[in-house]
């Protein structure tokens, strides 16, 4: 959100505190507003796993288990988060709609995992869970308000449900409630107890579970769904869906199912004994989309299931990235080079392989894989026949398809060498100064070099040295009357990016007594093959 949107939602909240003295009936927190910004963000990108490896199968969403999270507290009150939390796990309890799971298994498994923020929990994370603990939905959530302001108490919970199916968002509510909201209202005055009127926040909060949301009392019903299967669950816009209902036969079969979501209905035609089947074209919005089915009977009143499936829109590919730890490496000394895929926003992948090509665009080496892009990849410099390739450029494309089939490819160079760096060294002399001219490949990358003038005694008369920098073009020596340049000697050591050195040790001829340029003594640009 762009900090003048947050700024006017939060001017107007204050707006309303001021006028009012404290939050009106239903109010809606800042930290809601900022939910229902982020949660469409997540809905369209995240809500892309409903098959969940079992071919799109989803039978009517009823929840028997929820394993109820630890609760983020936003207050300043060190209880609160405890408190709304033992209300939830209470009314869920009292209503006899689903049971909770076991606090103790819940915190063995974010301990093991080392889960700290819930708020945040991952989509692999609440998967784990649910099979683990045993439980259809997580639900997480925060206590935005425990407190007192200006006289009035206030109690304020955020809540939301996330299946374990697929790790997508099913339901969520967010209520504050004050003590004042309630003053006339079926006589109950003003609310006094500030454990009271949380309770009443939560007990409301769950009950819009039941009555919105998936849980269905145990009410007689002539047909009852046994599954409803969509194919594909995740797609493009405008691209046709399957959809099929099969019903379990404890009555008469239906004489009309129709089957609707976002606004659009679908008469289904049967295709078999208390199974029927239709198609429809994908909503070309993104998002998440709701599937209600309607069932009638010959002699009785239509029934709805309401939710009983769900389908998502993707149209936009998957975003990532790929980095490399290094650009060049040696094959000869057991170098390697390794990649980091990214995925940088919140999807379900499909599909994802990995090619290495050569200059000639010939790929040498290629792997794929299923499900979530590998972490760490490490490319030893060597084909598919596990032979060591030559040195040259090669690249390394990543290309990843999502659930919906939208792909996204991403490409980096990196060079294989094991030739060490190729130094020429011309040597001069002027008026007693030894000139010393460097010449090599300016691309030559060097990690480091180092260029010395011993003596025949091994002394080191002079040193230069340089990492991560060119060699300079030229050095100078100037000589004494100590000096007897017959008696002196250079070394050259240079170390290029990827482990290869170059060394070149020689002695200083003492021809440059006659001051004659050792470069030209084999014709014009033509240095002695000693150097």
């Amino acid at each position: 959100m762009k900090q003048g949107a947050g700024k006017f939602l939060k001017d107007t909240l204050s707006l309303l505190m001021a006028r009012y003295g404290a939050f009106p009936v239903y109010a809606v927190s800042l930290s809601f507003i900022l939910f229902l910004f982020t949660s469409q963000g997540v809905a369209a990108a995240a809500n892309n796993n409903g098959s969940n490896g079992n071919n799109g199968i989803a039978g009517p969403v009823v929840l028997k288990t929820a394993a109820v999270l630890p609760l983020e507290n936003l207050t300043e009150n060190p209880l609160a988060a405890e408190v709304i939390r033992d209300y939830i796990k209470q009314e869920l309890k009292e209503k006899g709609v689903i049971s909770v799971a076991d606090d103790a298994a819940i915190e063995e498994f974010l301990s093991a995992r080392r889960i700290r923020y819930t708020g945040a929990i991952t989509k692999a994370a609440v998967r784990e869970m649910g099979k683990i603990l045993g439980a259809d939905a997580v639900l997480v959530g925060s206590v935005n308000y425990y407190s007192q302001i200006r006289n009035n108490l206030v109690a304020g919970v955020a809540c939301r449900l996330v299946s374990t199916a697929d790790g997508n968002i099913i339901w969520a509510e967010n209520l504050t409630y004050t003590g004042r909201d309630f003053e006339g209202i079926f006589g109950l005055g003003t609310v006094k107890s500030l454990e009271r009127l949380a309770s009443m926040v939560v007990k409301d909060i769950i009950g819009s579970i039941a009555d919105r949301f998936f849980m269905r009392e145990n009410a007689i019903s002539p047909f009852e769904i046994e599954r409803v299967i969509i194919y594909p669950v995740i797609g493009k816009a405008g691209e046709k869906r399957e959809l099929r209902v099969k019903f379990l036969p404890i009555a008469d079969e239906p004489e009309e199912v129709r089957a609707s979501m976002n606004g659009t209905e679908i008469i289904l035609s049967k295709t078999g004994k208390y199974e029927y089947a239709g198609s429809y074209d994908a909503p070309a919005e993104e998002g998440t989309y709701l599937v209600d089915v309607t069932v009638q009977g010959e002699s009785s009143m239509p029934v709805t299931f309401n939710a009983a499936a769900e389908v998502a829109v993707d149209n936009t590919p998957p975003n990532i990235g790929m980095a490399l730890n290094k650009s060049i490496f040696s094959t000869a000394r057991s170098g390697n080079v390794m990649l980091e895929p990214k995925l940088m926003n919140v999807d379900s992948i499909e599909e994802w392989n990995v090619d290495i090509t050569n200059n000639e665009g010939i790929v040498i080496r290629s792997d794929r894989g299923y499900g979530s892009i590998p972490r760490k990849m490490v490319w030893r410099g060597e084909s598919d026949a596990r032979q060591t390739v030559g040195d040259g450029n090669y690249t390394i494309s990543l290309t990843v398809r999502d659930e919906a089939g939208n792909v996204s490819k991403v490409s980096n160079a990196v060079r294989v060498k094991n030739a060490p760096p190729v130094i020429n060294v011309a040597v001069d002399i002027v008026d007693n100064v030894v000139l010393f001219v460097f010449d090599y490949d300016k691309e030559e990358r060097l990690r480091g070099w180092q260029f010395s003038i011993v003596d025949k005694d091994g002394n080191t008369l002079k040193k230069v040295q340089g990492e991560g920098s060119a060699i300079p073009d030229k050095l100078e020596y100037p000589l004494s009357a100590a000096n007897d340049i017959k008696n002196l000697s250079f070394t050259v050591v240079a170390d290029d990016v990827a482990g290869n050195q170059f060394r070149l040790t020689k002695a200083i001829p003492s021809l440059f007594n006659r001051k004659i340029p050792f470069a030209g003594l084999k014709g014009k640009d033509q240095l002695w093959q000693d150097f």
